[in-house]
């Protein structure tokens, strides 16, 4: 539609004055002009309002497609209605935490040994992570009670020297005794030779003695039929029996003396000796029996000694063990862990049981959520529960552990349940998946959803 608009007049044309009188009057007849302007364009626009619109032929297809899209928009518009009512809506139905915390146990070092605080080879501050066996921090106690430690190595050391003593005399008689061994030997085999020489003298003696015996006896027997013829005398006779006689107990004599010799002779060959002069066993034969008995008694107190010494031994390796607990010792990690509060630093003196480290055991990382009373009525243990980090959309599976309730139950935790004052009811959960995250966030906020 179009619309014509008069030229406005500008100064110095049509005859308008330009000095400053004339700029007056202009400002008067332009702000006229301009009222003049807006009504005829107020009374243009009703008349074109006015005016009926030309009737245009509209397609089907352009009809049916306008009424189409508007089903689509109040179904879409519809959709959205739905999912963003349900949402608020969900969450209101179901059982959630108001507010949870990252949590996780502490372990507690306390000293072992009273003494002097000494930094591990490992400077350990607040916030350090540790592993399994690592040392934090060295106790060392120069004051321990090491006298029963000194008493026993004097033991062993007196012990020791009388065992040195006591070998020492052992090998003297034990070279005394083959000294006479040896003599004892010589002296039965030279007692041995002599008895057997003896045996061989009284021998031939004996073999003398038989043959006198028996040419006496043959004298004798020529000369008795004699008697009768007067041949010889009386006296003759008499000294032929005489001779027979002598000479037949001469060789029984004899005989006797070699079977003693032969006894004498088979007990010298077994180490016995018989004789008039002295016992059965010589001088230092007996002097051999003195001092295997000495021996054996040395030897006795030997083993005494050495069985000593072994006990000793024993009681020294506990003792310096024991000394060794009480002078020093090492504060390590137990588990993987890392250091929350250190009570104690280099130099400081410490006394037994005092509280020196305090721990977070990450490998046991749980969650404290604090829920009103009707979700906590819904709540049991063992029930399935989901947590997420705030600004964090992972979620961590887990399982409810302790339902404490209102009760303010003791717990070995680094933050406290009744620090959660939103509800009165505390709920404890388990999460093994934010344990193999190998990440102690505690202290970390967030959100419990449990399950049905």
């Amino acid at each position: 539609m179009a619309q014509t608009c008069a030229p406005l007049p500008t100064p110095g044309t049509n005859g308008l004055p330009v000095g400053p009188a004339a700029a007056d009057s202009g400002k008067v007849a332009e702000g006229d002009d301009s009222r003049a302007r807006l009504e005829r364009l107020k009374v243009e626009f009703e008349a074109n309002a006015a005016r009926p619109l030309p009737a245009t032929a509209v397609p089907g297809a352009t009809k049916a497609w306008r009424d189409h899209r508007r089903v689509i928009k109040a179904a879409i518009g519809l959709l959205l209605l739905i999912v963003l009512g349900w949402m608020p809506v969900r969450a209101l139905l179901q059982a959630t935490s108001t507010e949870a915390v990252v949590n996780a146990p502490i372990i507690s070092l306390r000293a072992p040994i009273e003494g002097e605080i000494e930094q591990g080879p490992l400077a350990v501050t607040v916030g350090s992570e540790l592993i399994p066996g690592q040392t934090i921090l060295r106790i060392v106690n120069s004051r321990a009670d090491h006298s029963r430690l000194a008493d026993l190595r004097r033991l062993i050391d007196q012990i020791g020297n009388d065992r040195e003593g006591i070998l020492a005399r052992i090998a003297e008689l034990t070279a005394l005794h083959d000294d006479l061994g040896n003599q004892v030997r010589i002296f039965q085999d030279g007692r041995v030779r002599q008895l057997t020489a003896r045996a061989a003298e009284l021998g031939s003696e004996l073999t003398v003695a038989r043959i006198n015996r028996d040419t006496a006896a043959k004298a004798l027997a020529r000369v008795q039929p004699m008697v009768g013829s007067g041949s010889i005398t009386a006296a003759t006779l008499e000294k032929y029996t005489r001779e027979a006689h002598v000479t037949a107990e001469t060789y029984l004599t004899i005989e006797h003396r070699l079977a003693a010799l032969n006894v004498e002779l088979q007990a010298a060959r077994q180490g016995t000796f018989i004789g008039d002069s002295y016992n059965d066993r010589p001088r230092s034969s007996q002097r051999v029996d003195e001092v295997s008995q000495r021996l054996a008694e040395l030897k006795a107190d030997l083993r005494e000694r050495d069985a000593r010494l072994a006990t000793l031994r024993k009681e020294l390796a506990e003792e310096a063990k024991l000394y060794e607990e009480k002078s020093a010792a090492k504060l390590v990690a137990p588990v993987a862990s890392r250091v929350w509060e250190m009570l104690t630093a280099p130099g400081e003196s410490v006394v037994r049981g005092q509280d020196l480290v305090r721990l977070l055991d990450c490998s046991a990382v749980v969650v404290t959520a604090a829920v009103g009373e009707s979700v906590y009525n819904r709540l049991h243990i063992g029930q399935s529960a989901e947590f997420r980090l705030r600004g964090d959309t992972a979620a961590y599976a887990g399982r409810i552990i302790s339902l404490t309730g209102m009760s303010a139950a003791n717990a070995n935790f680094a933050i406290q349940a009744s620090s959660l004052v939103k509800e009165p009811f505390r709920v404890t959960v388990r999460l093994p998946a934010l344990d193999l995250a190998n990440e102690c966030k505690v202290g970390r906020t967030g959100r419990v959803t449990f399950g049905e």
